[in-house]
């Protein structure tokens, strides 16, 4: 909740700043803007005109192949193309053709003598200005010149060169990028040449046979067919040792009994196996049988089926060993033969190896030939579309408008100016106020007076107070020191004061009449009041008072006068003054004098207040005299005056001598600027029309009555 409150007061404070310095701020504004108005009316009136050209971004460089890297060409939009153009068009390479094509030097050099091209450069350059027309190519050139008709031929020539220059730019990189890819292509087709001839020499030393020499379509590795047809051997000669070996291990692993059982499935391929095995098997069967029937081994009959199954087992034994041993030589023959033809294979093998190391060199070489063709290919087509398309019409940049002379001066712009100067002339003041307001140490409210030295502010005098002597003693000027003697009453509560010096730390703060209005306001309230004018150097209260100076307080401490003669009535009742006198060079002795000290003490015991005017504090010694013989002091400050140090140093003197200080009179505050202080002063409407002085005793008490009354509220 006091944050809000806070930014309130400080803004307030800003604006009591501006209110105070509220003159200086006018002053300032006034001039800065009298001096615009004076240089806006004495710089000469320039006419400008402006032309417009189109500018295309730069055109794709010349390349090769389309499917060069991104970097290599300039791609989308380039944020620093308008600004670099900006650049170009304001360089030497492009003003200095149009100085010498308008023969600019002559024609603004002196009779005779022409202009060095440098300064004419640095002319033309200040009377240019571009400007980018927004979200588009389009670049405005005005030139401000005196002459319309010469703004005009600036800005027309200072376009057309710069389109030429780019043009020929443009045209000459062309030319120069075609140059280079037509090298490239001669280049090309020398490394084509010499990758077909290193491709040919190859395929002829290794004898490879290519019907494709020219694409890299079945081009398929060379291969020996006596190779594979060795392979072919190879594998069938492993094959049927492999089959031979596995049947003489079975007929090796059985007996002949089992042999004769398992003659069948071994399929042995033999006729007169084929033949006896059946009729073995049924022999065994009939065996069998009778057996089965009850007979004997020894019956004929199963002796007769014996004899003849013991014959064919004898016949099918000698067959199958027949057989063995065939079976045992062709696996023989079969096993020599395979080492032959392994023997013959691995020959075939190293042979083949040689051709298809030569093979491979060749297919590399080809290789590289119908890249390099491809190449050679892709680059005449390149060549020939970027010729194709070089050769049309192209322009980088063009004039959209022509300059015209102008009808009407563009410079300078009076509203403009008048207002930017306006500005100018309010925030320097503003600036200053502020500037100065920092460097003002014074103090500026009761409550530095209060945090500063420490005392408490009695009274708050407005700027253009009166003297009481020339205004009704009722009116608003009054109010202020009515409130100041109920100050110094309620101060006096603890302390009998009656002799009270009023001091000051410099002059002119407005002592002496607050020391004669506080006198004034006691002695309407019926006290019986003293002023003494102990400034015997500068006496100001005679004046005031409208009372005769001598004899006064000089001639009374001298012994010249006595003091029934010295102290004068002045015209308001109960109001007494003791002038300052004649003036001497022993001020400082006649204050310290014992007739001083008597003399306070006789002023304590017939009046009801004595009020001293003394000298500035920093001035001269005498109002420290002063302050130490009376009860207390009362100290004068003059509103946004004096540092703050001088007070400082203003106080510690008087606590050095032991003064009672009863608190600070802020005098001449301008209330009118500063609303701290308006509150002080906001009963002085109800005052109206000053009444007429009461001379009588009797309405005198009364008016001092209310004043007392009014204070106490």
């Amino acid at each position: 909740m006091n944050r809000p409150q806070e930014v309130k007061l400080h803004f307030l404070d800003y604006w009591r700043i501006v209110r105070i310095r509220l003159g200086l701020i006018f002053l300032i504004f006034v001039v800065v803007l009298g001096t615009t108005a004076v240089v806006t009316y004495l710089q000469p009136r320039e006419y400008s005109s402006f032309a417009t050209i189109e500018l295309r971004p730069d055109m794709t460089p010349v390349r090769i192949f389309e499917n060069e890297p991104v970097g290599s060409e300039r791609t989308g939009f380039d944020p620093k193309f308008t600004p670099t153009q900006f650049q170009i068009i304001t360089r030497k390479g492009v003003l200095y053709p149009v100085i010498e094509q308008l023969e600019l030097d002559k024609k603004w050099g002196s009779i005779g003598q022409p202009m060095p091209k440098e300064f004419a450069y640095s002319k033309l350059e200040q009377m240019l200005s571009l400007q980018e027309i927004r979200n588009t190519n389009l670049i405005q050139i005005t030139v401000f010149s005196v002459d319309p008709a010469e703004a005009a031929l600036l800005a027309n020539t200072i376009a057309q060169v710069y389109m030429d220059q780019r043009i020929s730019e443009r045209r000459d990189l062309v030319t120069k990028g075609l140059e280079q890819l037509r090298d490239e292509v001669t280049k090309k087709e020398q490394e084509v040449n010499q990758a077909y001839a290193e491709a040919s020499k190859l395929r002829t030393e290794s004898g490879v046979v290519d019907p494709n020499p020219d694409s890299l379509e079945n081009s398929t590795r060379v291969e020996d067919s006596s190779v594979m047809a060795n392979q072919a051997k190879v594998d069938e000669a492993q094959s049927q040792v492999a089959t031979l070996s596995s049947r003489v291990e079975r007929l090796d692993e059985l007996k002949r009994e089992d042999l004769m059982r398992a003659a069948g499935l071994l399929k042995l391929d033999d006729p007169i196996i084929e033949q006896k095995l059946p009729a073995y098997q049924t022999a065994q069967t009939e065996k069998a049988r009778l057996l089965n029937s009850g007979l004997g081994r020894n019956h004929p009959d199963v002796k007769a089926i014996q004899a003849q199954i013991d014959l064919l087992q004898q016949q099918l034994g000698q067959q199958i060993d027949s057989i063995r041993k065939g079976l045992t030589t062709q696996l023989a023959i079969a096993q020599s033969s395979l080492k032959a033809m392994q023997n013959n294979l691995g020959l075939t093998l190293n042979q083949q190896q040689e051709k298809k190391t030569a093979s491979v060199r060749y297919l590399d070489a080809k290789y590289r030939y119908v890249q390099e063709r491809k190449l050679l290919e892709a680059a005449k087509t390149r060549l020939n579309t970027e010729t194709m398309e070089r050769t049309m019409p192209q322009q980088s940049a063009a004039i959209r408008d022509v300059a015209e002379p102008g009808h009407f001066p563009t410079k300078p712009k009076v509203f403009l100016n008048l207002v930017l100067g306006a500005l100018a002339g309010l925030a320097l003041g503003v600036g200053l106020a502020f500037f100065l307001e920092y460097l003002d140490t014074s103090l500026k409210s009761m409550d530095d007076i209060e945090n500063c030295l420490g005392l408490p502010v009695l009274a708050v005098i407005p700027k253009g107070t009166k003297l009481l002597t020339s205004v009704d003693a009722d009116s608003a000027d009054g109010e202020a020191y009515r409130l100041l003697g109920t100050g110094l009453e309620s101060r006096q509560n603890n302390l009998v004061a009656r002799a009270i010096s009023v001091v000051s730390g410099g002059a002119s703060e407005g002592k002496s009449t607050t020391t004669c209005n506080l006198a004034i306001t006691f002695a309407l309230a019926g006290q019986r009041v003293l002023v003494v004018d102990a400034d015997m150097r500068r006496s100001t209260l005679h004046q005031l008072l409208n009372v005769e100076r001598r004899p006064g307080l000089a001639d009374y401490l001298s012994g010249d006068a006595e003091l029934d003669q010295t102290i004068k009535p002045a015209s308001i009742e109960n109001l007494f003054l003791l002038p300052s006198g004649s003036s001497g060079s022993n001020v400082v002795s006649l204050l310290k004098s014992t007739r001083m000290s008597e003399f306070v003490k006789i002023a304590r015991q017939q009046f009801d207040v004595v009020l001293f005017d003394c000298t500035p504090l920093l001035g001269v010694s005498d109002a420290s005299i002063v302050a130490k013989l009376t009860d207390a002091c009362l100290l004068v400050v003059q509103h946004r005056r004096f540092p703050r140090s001088m007070l400082l140093r203003v106080k510690q003197m008087l606590e050095a001598f032991g003064v009672t200080v009863l608190g600070v009179v802020l005098n001449n505050v301008d209330v009118r600027h500063d609303p701290h202080y308006q509150f002080y002063t906001s009963y002085r409407e109800y005052y109206g029309k000053p009444r007429k002085r009461q001379k009588s005793r009797g309405v005198l008490e009364n008016a001092g009555a209310k004043a007392s009354i009014g204070n106490d509220g």
